[in-house]
């Protein structure tokens, strides 16, 4: 890969990463707004249903 290709594909990089920092100042997520009990509960939960579903699929 040339320079000049990985400089645009830096920069095109740097837009996306932008544009997703952008979105998510818009709308934060609700996990930021709980407490820290809340936060660790929801995401075990979160966790423990992804894994559920992921040997659901493998059966």
């Amino acid at each position: 890969m040339d320079e000049k290709t990985r400089q645009m594909k830096i920069e095109k990089a740097k837009k996306h990463l932008a544009r997703i920092e952008e979105l998510v100042a818009q709308n934060p997520s609700p996990i930021f707004l709980m407490s820290k009990e809340e936060a660790i509960e929801t995401l075990r939960k979160t966790r423990e249903k992804l894994w559920e579903d992921k040997l659901a699929s493998r059966s």
